[in-house]
């Protein structure tokens, strides 16, 4: 039993700490104990918890293991205040970590000048080279604009030389500026990045075996010696990306548009410089995925793309999770960035679901459009403003978490605006990811909650042990199960005594 244990390095006693630490309920003094006798096994719990109470922060910013500096340096709700400091910690590995993660709050700009001139100039034990270094800190910010503004008008001409090398990321003056940068290495930097993105690939230049290399070769500017090259090898996949280069002549696009593979003439669909005549061809194409891919060119009018027959479950460009469930299949998250508001707008309205798909993911659109598109006929629009509107309808989420069966579901029932009352009327339903949500129902009758801590699947047996609405004997009793122990320390209904009691018998 749990009131004899002794904490000697097993998997259950860790899963006990570990449910203890990110326990929403735990009182500042039950975490600091944590933190102080457990650290290796409270890093994760502490890294999920939403909230770390100011004397936890502070602990686990002067303790002394990196594992607890760096956890606190990747928690989502860590201020900039505390990375600044984790910045400058001496073990490495906590600064990388501190670089920043999505959702963090932003460092202030003078701090990231500051972090951008010490990476110019790491120490001679560092294992990492300075432009590894400054690397890893773009990687980590995801090629923030911000940030290389500040890197491209950098007073350290080795940080403006990095900026550089990332040209075509720049906008127009921060390009401008380093291209008549004062000193020379930058500006040849500066200059060769164009060069490199305006230099024609010759036959010489592509791989012999498909690689990274070959395919990013395919995407550059092509000479008419390897358009013909790949032209007569007649490999379907490699004329799929030419036929979305934009360096192909225009008579090679007429060769491609006749291709008698539909993977092609995709490719070919998402061409901008297409003329009218091409993208009527397009549009009445005998293969639905070619239809499906020149249905959202921008170069149709909305009556064009109402008379186009579409497949939403073949998404081009967009993948898909590859289900035969047309729940799943289409509604994948779109590789290219949210649209900004006005193109959003103008896709909101359209009669292509593809666009108001595109649509849907703008975080700003108005409460009147997102009246709309909660209601549209169209899962993956329904599913995609779930997930990234923060005034999506409640019972939008709950619909969708309803008939969307794929990856992110789970994202929906986390969501602040997601609703819980009344979720207790879906503990007989057959799907076990479905029953689970009786754990968020406030008012879930115990005795149900209790029984469904037994229930055939693991996954619902879990989330009833962290249900506040579980019998605090069953609570107890669930600590000593290897596989719901975690579950039941994380339950906010776990007695404050209780968790003390864990420790002293663990101590």
């Amino acid at each position: 039993m749990i009131g004899d244990a002794r904490l000697d390095g097993s998997s259950s006693l860790s899963s006990l700490l570990g449910g203890l630490a990110r326990n929403p309920a735990a009182p500042t003094d039950v975490l600091l104990r944590l933190v102080e006798r457990w650290p290796e096994q409270v890093c994760e719990g502490l890294q999920r918890r939403r909230e770390l109470p100011p004397p936890v922060r502070d602990a686990m910013l002067r303790h002394p293991s990196p594992r607890i500096r760096g956890a606190l340096a990747t928690h989502p709700q860590v201020d900039p205040l505390a990375r600044t400091r984790l910045l400058a910690d001496p073990v490495w590995r906590v600064r990388l970590r501190a670089f920043g993660r999505p959702g963090q709050a932003a460092l202030p700009d003078d701090v990231l000048v500051r972090l951008l001139a010490e990476l110019d100039g790491p120490p001679s034990d560092m294992p990492l080279s300075r432009e590894e270094l400054i690397g890893e800190l773009f990687d980590a910010m995801g090629y923030d604009r911000r940030l290389l503004r500040l890197a491209a008008a950098h007073p350290r001409s080795g940080v403006r030389r990095f900026a550089a090398g990332s040209l075509y990321r720049l906008d127009e003056w921060s390009r401008q500026a380093l291209l008549e940068d004062e000193v020379p290495e930058v500006r040849a930097t500066a200059v060769a990045a164009v060069a490199h993105c305006r230099q024609v690939m010759e036959p010489a230049d592509l791989p012999d075996q498909p690689s990274h290399g070959f395919w990013t070769v395919l995407q550059r500017p092509l000479s008419r010696a390897l358009i013909d090259q790949v032209l007569a090898s007649g490999d379907t996949a490699v004329l799929r990306v030419v036929a979305e280069n934009p360096s192909v002549p225009p008579d090679v696009v007429e060769t491609l548009l006749r291709h008698p593979d539909p993977s092609v003439r995709q490719g070919v669909a998402g061409r901008v410089d297409l003329s009218s005549d091409q993208l009527v061809g397009l549009a009445s194409d005998p293969a639905v995925e070619v239809r499906t891919a020149v249905s959202t060119h921008p170069g149709l009018s909305e009556p064009q793309r109402a008379g186009i027959g579409i497949d939403v479950t073949t998404v081009p460009g967009d993948g898909h999770f590859g289900s035969a469930d047309v729940r799943c299949r289409g509604i994948a998250y779109p590789a290219n960035a949210a649209p900004e508001l006005p193109e959003a707008l103008r896709w909101a309205r359209s009669v292509n679901p593809l666009l108001r798909r595109r649509a849907a993911r703008n975080a700003e659109l108005p409460a009147d459009i997102v009246t709309i598109l909660a209601d549209d006929p169209d899962l993956g629009v329904r599913v995609l403003l779930a997930q990234h509107h923060p005034a999506a309808p409640p019972a939008l989420l709950l619909r969708c978490f309803l008939e969307y069966h794929c990856c992110g579901r789970d994202r929906l029932s986390g969501l602040p605006q997601f609703p819980t009352d009344g979720l207790a009327r879906f503990a007989d339903d057959p799907d076990p990811t479905v029953r689970r949500l009786v754990a968020l129902d406030p008012h879930a009758n115990p005795e149900l909650v209790d029984r469904l801590s037994t229930d055939p699947s693991a996954t619902v047996r879990q989330a009833m042990a962290s249900s506040p609405r579980l019998p605090a004997r069953r609570i107890v009793a669930l600590l000593d199960d290897p596989e719901l122990a975690e579950a039941a320390a994380a339950n906010p209904a776990l007695a404050v005594d209780q968790m003390q009691h864990i420790l002293d018998r663990m101590t």
